[in-house]
């Protein structure tokens, strides 16, 4: 019995410290606020805060919890910016921002050596049409298909410029058909999409160094081409190194019958000519501040349906093979 109470005891007066002493709850320290004073280039963007919409356009003053976060400005017309910001508790932070005009988002050139005999070239040349023409779009993505002399010696696209066709073959040591090349640097498998796409989205994410655009025009049986180019970014740039490619290339050309062994009878972005020669134009000595503006003429080829034809223009660093901006007649 004496022990019994003695339990009862024990239990009472753990009941009654529990009811006097509960146990204490975390602490949660206050939040701790800071301000970020955000301008841009041009007023009116939208200022979001780690992705959420404030409702405030620039330029304007956020107040957030201190810490690290993630400014991005957007606006129609120009393209998206983000900045990684710290807030310092009581204190304001001033964010500057740049955007740019969104006509000057990075095109990435996708260049193509196949065959009208080679089997694995039918895979790739509907991959590649899909991309460019569905996926992404010119705005995004041009093409250029070399034609080589393997493995078939008679493909008749090769055969009508050689020259040009052995002269981006050689600088790239090409050795089999079908080798995709995204922006003179990326070799994904011609055969596999996913390799080619994801090759394709890791070089849109570059921001570009050089605005290109690109205008074409057709008078009797001459062909002109205007190329304007702006250097956006020259930092580090060796220009003695750096050309400007024009490439002339037949968008659809269909045969009756299969010009080779591997089936296929339409072809699409042909390279039909290289302006102003296969080596490109030099861009030593180019204005770092101004828009400089280049201008050919070519004779109208009689197996070239105009109706079909368009130019593609690009940047290219010849030591590296990196293709830093592309641009073409592609509406």
């Amino acid at each position: 019995m004496k022990n019994t109470l003695t339990i009862l005891s024990a239990a009472l007066l753990l009941l009654n410290s529990c009811k006097t002493n509960p146990p204490s709850a975390p602490v949660v320290p206050p939040l701790e606020f800071g301000k970020i004073f955000v301008t841009a280039n041009v007023d009116g963007a939208k200022i979001f805060l780690d992705d959420n919409n404030t409702s405030k356009v620039t330029p304007d003053t956020v107040e957030t919890t201190t810490g690290t976060h993630e400014l991005r400005l957007e606006k129609e017309g120009y393209l998206p910016s983000s900045q990684i910001v710290e807030v310092i508790k009581d204190s304001l932070v001033k964010l500057s921002f740049t955007l740019n005009d969104a006509s000057l988002a990075k095109v990435v050139l996708l260049e193509d050596f196949a065959n009208v005999s080679c089997i694995p070239c039918v895979n790739s040349n509907k991959i590649i049409e899909t991309l460019t023409t569905i996926t992404y779009g010119p705005d995004k993505l041009v093409a250029i298909k070399y034609p080589t002399n393997f493995p078939g010696i008679n493909d008749p696209f090769y055969m009508a410029n050689s020259a040009a066709c052995d002269a981006r073959m050689s600088y790239y040591t090409i050795f089999a058909a079908p080798t995709t090349i995204i922006d003179g640097i990326e070799r994904p498998i011609s055969t596999d999409s996913i390799s080619i796409k994801a090759a394709i989205d890791q070089q849109l994410q570059l921001t570009p160094r050089f605005y290109v655009e690109i205008r074409d025009s057709v008078s009797g049986q001459t062909y002109f081409v205007k190329v304007t180019v702006r250097v956006l970014d020259g930092t580090g740039l060796d220009f003695s190194n750096i050309v400007l490619h024009i490439v002339i290339t037949e968008t659809e050309i269909e045969f009756v019958n299969p010009p080779g062994s591997n089936g296929e009878t339409k072809f699409y972005d042909v390279m039909r000519k290289m302006l102003p020669t296969n080596s490109g134009e030099s861009l030593n000595g180019i204005s770092q501040t101004d828009d400089v503006i280049f201008e050919w003429q070519t004779n109208i080829d009689p197996g070239w349906n105009l109706t079909h034809i368009n130019t593609i223009a690009f940047i290219q660093n010849v030591t590296t093979k990196e293709v830093y901006q592309a641009g073409s007649t592609f509406e």
